[in-house]
Parts: structure tokens; C-alpha cells; sequence
């Protein structure tokens, strides 16, 4: 009696006899391999040039130092240039939340309907290439009303992220079903300030550490933004890190792994700070008195 597959059947199968085949294996391992290359090879180049000392004809430094670290952390520009971009970042990171939270709990909430109108808009500034954004906020803001640029450009930080926090943020309270959640709480005699501050602040906050972390590489790293809308009055790390690369690439390259420490300083004291929360978590809510 034969057997007939379905096409999904078929489409399942497929992968498993290709795992199961003998050149299946040794092809996953050479496509990781490959990955892994792709993507360590930049960085660990990135980190060998910032610490020779000459690189020209070897597949190797020559020789190894720390004096473009120091030189790159030494500089008039390094701490300047850092705070501002910490400032930069952690206005971001407050103001980001305070516009994106309110909205998607009205939505999953309330008025589920209107969500795929704020996906829509949350990602209009993320299509926009950067010059194109800065050009436009000075155009609507500083050249009429003559704007601070500092303060324009952390609102700028916080328009771009914008798709970040909303989908980081989105996808908790999806995995969460807030609303089922939220109409259960209630019905076990909690207030909306419980609700919020046992059931909802929790769930959200994985997607809060992620959308924080992406906003902190963003600040990172962009340079345009920094560059048309701050300038020479108030520069950020990007910009020194681009003034550095028509002096010297290697100090270049060594504020490159500063960068990258940095980013990953900041996802270490997330994770960090998430652990705790779980770790010091309550018993939950409490049921009322009947």
C-alpha cells in the first residue's frame, strides 16, 4: 500500500534527510564556521590595528602597544565627547519609554484596533536615512524658532529609536497576554497601581532592557545625526572617533573597541539589574480579602 506525503509532510522532511545525509553535517559546520568568520573577522581585525605598532607586511603585527588607547583616551576631545554622548543616551532612554509605554498598554489594553496604526508610525523614522531626518528638524525647528540643538538632537535619538523600544517592548506584552493578566488581577481585587506595578512593570521589562541597550548603541555609533544637528558646539563620540580616523586610523580603531566595551558594559549592568529584579520578585499578587 503506498503512502502518500502531504506537501507540508514533504516540506518537514526535506531538512531531516539532509541532516541525516552525508554531507549534511559537515555542511551546517562549514556554514557556521563561515558565520563565526564573518562575523569576529572585522572586529578582531579592528582590535589588532588598534593595538600595532606597524602592519604593513605581515599577515601579523610586528608589535603590540597600548600607546593609541592612551593617546585616544588622553585627548582634550575623549571626555567631553563621552558625556555628551552619555547624556545623549540616557535622555533617550527616559524619554523613549515615557511616550512608548502609555501608548502600546492603551493598545493591548483598550483599544487593540489602533496597533497596526502604531506600528505604522513607529517606523516612518527609522525609513528615513539620518541626513534626511537631521535636514528636516532643523528646517521645522531651529531655523523658525532657532531651537537648542542639544536638546533637538536627544529628541532625534528619541525618534529613531522609536521602532526599537515599540517592537522590544510589543513583543513582552504579546508574550505576556496583558490584557488576559491585567482582567484576571482585577478580578482578584487589585488596583490598576498593582497591576501595573506587579504584573505589568515586570513583564515589559526584558523588552525595556533591549530597547535601552539598542538606544545606547545608537548613541554609539551615530554619526550624521551628531554631526548636522549638534556640530562643533556640542560634540558627541562618533565625532571624535571620525576626527580621529584623518589623524591616525589606529586611534581610531582603538576608540572603535572602546565603543564596542561600552556597549557591552551597558548589556552586562542590564542583564544585571534584570537578574535582581527576578531574584527580589515578590510572591505575586495577592488575592483579596473575601
Amino acid at each position: 500500500m503506498a503512502i502518500v506525503m502531504t506537501a507540508e509532510e514533504t516540506a518537514l522532511e526535506a531538512p531531516r534527510r539532509f541532516r541525516r545525509g552525508p554531507l549534511g553535517p559537515l555542511l551546517l559546520r562549514v556554514a557556521l564556521v563561515g558565520a563565526l568568520l564573518y562575523l569576529t573577522l572585522p572586529l578582531l581585525a579592528t582590535l589588532l590595528f588598534s593595538l600595532a605598532t606597524v602592519w604593513s607586511k605581515t599577515i601579523l603585527p610586528e608589535g603590540y602597544t597600548l600607546d593609541w588607547y592612551k593617546a585616544a583616551i588622553t585627548d582634550d576631545r575623549f571626555l567631553p565627547t563621552a558625556t555628551h554622548t552619555l547624556q545623549a543616551t540616557f535622555g533617550a532612554a527616559v524619554i523613549s519609554p515615557l511616550l512608548v509605554v502609555p501608548a502600546l498598554l492603551a493598545v493591548h489594553l483598550r483599544a487593540p484596533r489602533w496597533k497596526p496604526a502604531l506600528e505604522f508610525l513607529s517606523i516612518i523614522p527609522w525609513a528615513l536615512p539620518g541626513v534626511v531626518l537631521a535636514l528636516a528638524m532643523i528646517r521645522a525647528y531651529v531655523s523658525p524658532y532657532n531651537a537648542n540643538r542639544t536638546a533637538l538632537l536627544i529628541l532625534t535619538y528619541v525618534l529613531i529609536s522609536l521602532p526599537f523600544m515599540f517592537r522590544s517592548i510589543d513583543a513582552s506584552l504579546t508574550s505576556i497576554d496583558a490584557r488576559t493578566l491585567s482582567e484576571a488581577a482585577q478580578m482578584l481585587g487589585a488596583g490598576w497601581f498593582d497591576i501595573g506595578r506587579r504584573v505589568l512593570l515586570p513583564g515589559i521589562m526584558p523588552g525595556l532592557m533591549s530597547g535601552i541597550l539598542l538606544i545606547a548603541a545608537l548613541g554609539a555609533g551615530e554619526y550624521a545625526l551628531a554631526s548636522l544637528l549638534a556640530g562643533s558646539g556640542w560634540k558627541t563620540f562618533p565625532i571624535y572617533q571620525a576626527q580621529a580616523q584623518n589623524v591616525d586610523g589606529r586611534v581610531a580603531s582603538a576608540l572603535a573597541i572602546i565603543g564596542l566595551l561600552y556597549v557591552m558594559v551597558v548589556s552586562l549592568s542590564l542583564l544585571f539589574i534584570a537578574g535582581r529584579r527576578r531574584g527580589g520578585a515578590g510572591p505575586g499578587m495577592p488575592v483579596a480579602n473575601k
